[in-house]
C-alpha cells in the first residue's frame, strides 16, 4: 500500500509529505521546547524546508537521478524528521536550500547546453550558501569535478568558477560597504581547524551519525555497482552525488569536533535520499519493499521517543 502510493508523483504525494513534515516539526517545537526569536523565523524555516522537499522531487523529475516516483521525497522527509532539532539552526536550513540549487545546476550539465552559465550559477549558489556557513565552500570541489566530467574539453570552463567567486566577492563587498559592515568578511570567513583532530574526534564521537554514514556508503556502493553493471545512463550523476555526499560528511565531521550538531548532516540528505531510492528500486518483491519502507517510516519516531525518554 505504501509503496503503491509513493510510486506515483501526484500533487497528493507532495501535500501528504509536507503536512506530515510540518506537523512533526510543529509538534517538536512544543515537545522539545525550542526557543525562537519570533514566529516569523519559524515560518521561514518551515517554508525553506518545504521548498527543499519540493526541490528534491523536481530534481528527480528533471535530472532523472531515479525513476519517476515520490520515494526520494519520502526518504528526504524521513531523514529531516530524524533530526528534529533542525528548527534550532536556521542558518543550516537556509544554507542547504542554496546548496541544493547549486547541485541541481551541476546535474543539469549532463545536457551539455549552456555549460558556462550552469557552472557559474552552481558556483554562485555555493558562495551565497557560505554566507550562512563558510565551511560549505568545500563544495566547490564538486563544481570542479563537474567541470572535469562535463566541460573539460574547453579550457574557459575551468575559469568560470573563479569568475563567479570574484563576482560574488565584489557583490557582497559592495553590499557590506553600503550597510557599513565591511568587517563581516574578515570575521565570518575564518576557518579554524583543531590541531588535535584525533583527540577531538574521539571526544565527540557518536554512534548515530556514524551508523548513518556507514549505511549510506554501503547503499551507495551497492547502487553504483548495480547501475554500472546494468549500464544505466544515470551512473555519472550518481558518482557526482557520491562525491557531494562525501564532502558533506567532511563538513559535518570538521564542525562536529567543536559542537555535537547533527543538523549539519542536512547537507548530505539529498544524495542520501537519491541512493536510498535507487536501492529500493532494486527490490522486485512488493512485500520486501513494504517492509523496508515501514522500518524507515518508524525510525524517526523511534529516535524522538528515545530523546523524550532521556529527558
Amino acid at each position: 500500500m505504501i509503496s503503491s502510493f509513493f510510486s506515483k508523483t501526484k500533487p497528493i504525494n507532495y501535500l501528504v509529505l509536507l503536512i506530515i513534515l510540518v506537523l512533526f516539526y510543529v509538534a517538536n517545537y512544543f515537545i522539545l521546547k525550542i526557543n525562537f526569536d519570533s514566529v516569523v523565523f519559524l515560518l521561514l524555516i518551515l517554508i525553506a524546508i518545504s521548498l527543499q522537499v519540493i526541490g528534491v522531487q523536481e530534481t528527480v523529475r528533471t535530472r532523472k537521478t531515479t525513476n519517476t516516483t515520490s520515494f526520494a521525497m519520502l526518504f528526504f522527509v524521513l531523514l529531516c524528521m530524524a533530526v528534529p532539532k533542525t528548527l534550532q539552526y536556521k542558518e543550516i536550513v537556509f544554507c542547504n536550500l542554496f546548496l541544493m540549487l547549486s547541485l541541481n545546476r551541476l546535474l543539469a550539465l549532463k545536457s551539455l547546453k549552456q555549460v558556462k552559465q550552469k557552472i557559474f550559477d552552481a558556483t554562485l549558489w555555493i558562495c551565497v550558501a557560505s554566507v550562512f556557513d563558510p565551511w560549505v565552500l568545500l563544495f566547490l570541489v564538486v563544481v570542479f569535478l563537474a567541470v572535469y566530467i562535463y566541460g573539460t574539453k574547453e579550457f574557459k570552463n575551468w575559469l568560470v568558477p573563479i569568475i563567479a567567486i570574484v563576482f560574488f566577492v565584489l557583490l557582497i563587498s559592495a553590499f557590506l560597504v553600503l550597510t557599513k559592515n565591511i568587517n563581516f568578511l574578515e570575521n565570518h570567513y575564518v576557518i579554524d581547524v583543531d590541531t588535535n583532530l584525533l583527540e577531538s574526534f574521539m571526544a565527540n564521537f557518536s554512534i548515530k551519525p556514524f551508523l548513518y554514514i556507514i549505511v549510506i556508503l554501503m547503499v551507495a556502493s551497492f547502487v553504483l555497482v548495480k547501475q554500472g553493471y546494468q549500464g544505466v545512463g544515470r551512473i555519472i550523476h550518481l558518482r557526482l552525488l557520491l562525491v557531494y555526499f562525501l564532502v558533506a560528511i567532511v563538513v559535518f565531521s570538521v564542525q562536529n569536533l567543536e559542537n555535537k550538531n547533527y543538523t549539519i548532516l542536512l547537507y548530505s540528505f539529498f544524495p542520501a535520499a537519491i541512493f536510498a531510492t535507487n536501492f529500493l528500486e532494486t527490490f522486485k518483491k512488493k512485500r520486501l519493499k513494504e517492509a523496508v519502507l515501514l522500518v524507515c517510516i518508524f525510525f524517526p519516531f523511534t529516535l524522538l521517543l528515545i530523546d523524550l525518554v532521556k529527558k
